[in-house]
């Protein structure tokens, strides 16, 4: 964890990172984490008003294929989620979760242009991960993931996505009620825009499946990759599908309304909307981030298991409250 770039002389620092994942964890397990020396006590996320929990799913023949990375130093606050699908994508996960934020950090543009470096990074990224399957580390063939990271850099937010991670804004007066505003789009096929593109590449198209609920982006006439999401990094059949890895990038300046940063995996947003996350962390306040990181992840699972039964999707919460002004 030596990617960040004034990791020897920050004073201010936090670093954690999830590991790559065993399939004998139970259902609702935390995902095990490496953490810098000074974030190994439990006080350390709490003191920067930080809480993440990474849960697997119920999907007894596959890993946890989530991932996250936190960093915090004097100058940059760094949250990344990352939802590997497919057989391997638990391995593209892993990869990605630690290359994205170091083409990122290490780009020579990232002082003067954050947003290009951060906008640059993720088709670099997916070269990367593209290189290291031909090496034969894993192979993203029918596997990736999706990418999104949030970077707080000098009075500005910056945020990239590619795929169905969301990143929430909460805004409101302090103690009164606060208002959900999301910062990024789900890239998926019922997007407008999103089947347009996919449909103008030539190579692929859009369709349901019957029996199937999302729509899934095919080859023509084949039955495959049948993504659910219309952008990721990974995914080289895909690809020649017209899934594509140049994220959305949004830079907004800090407002004096702005209450906590909320990054999930879609685990979160398939039956929990950005309001109803907003409205439950919110309960439990930046002294106990922890808390609403858990609490949240909690009702994720039992809505789940109320609307599908035996299938949990893997959960992964990131929540960061702002000082007061």
């Amino acid at each position: 964890m030596d990617f960040f770039p004034d990791a020897q002389t920050s004073q201010k620092r936090m670093y954690v990172l999830g590991t790559p994942s065993e399939i004998q964890q139970k259902g609702f397990e935390n995902k095990k984490v490496l953490a810098s020396a000074n974030a190994a006590e439990s006080s350390k996320a709490s003191e920067f008003k930080i809480g993440y929990t990474c849960k697997k799913g119920l999907k007894p023949e596959s890993p946890n294929q989530d991932d996250f990375c936190i960093g915090v130093t004097d100058s940059i606050t760094l949250f990344g989620i990352f939802d590997g699908h497919g057989p391997y994508g638990h391995e593209v996960s892993a990869y990605v979760h630690e290359m994205l934020p170091e083409v990122v950090l290490k780009d020579e543009r990232f002082k003067e242009d954050p947003a290009q470096a951060m906008k640059d990074a993720f088709p670099r990224t997916h070269q990367l991960c593209t290189a290291a399957a031909d090496e034969g580390h894993f192979d993203c063939a029918l596997s990736g993931t999706t990418a999104t990271i949030t970077l707080l850099r000098q009075g500005s937010l910056y945020v990239a996505n590619v795929g169905d991670s969301r990143a929430v804004l909460a805004r409101g007066s302090r103690g009164g009620e606060l208002k959900a505003e999301d910062l990024t789009q789900d890239h998926k096929p019922d997007c407008k825009a999103e089947c347009d593109r996919i449909i103008a590449s030539g190579k692929g198209q859009v369709r349901r499946l019957e029996g199937d609920i999302p729509k899934r982006v095919f080859l023509k006439d084949k039955m495959y990759p049948g993504l659910a999401m219309t952008r990721s990094i990974g995914d080289t059949v895909g690809v020649d599908a017209g899934v594509i890895s140049t994220p959305d990038v949004v830079c907004r300046r800090l407002e004096q309304d702005w209450r906590f940063l909320l990054v999930c995996s879609d685990g979160v947003w398939e039956f929990i909307t950005s309001q109803e996350a907003v409205d439950l962390v919110t309960r439990f306040g930046p002294s106990d981030s922890k808390g609403g990181a858990e609490a949240l992840a909690s009702e994720a699972w039992n809505r789940w298991i109320a609307e599908e039964g035996n299938v949990v999707d893997d959960i992964t919460v990131i929540i960061h409250w702002f000082p007061d002004k």
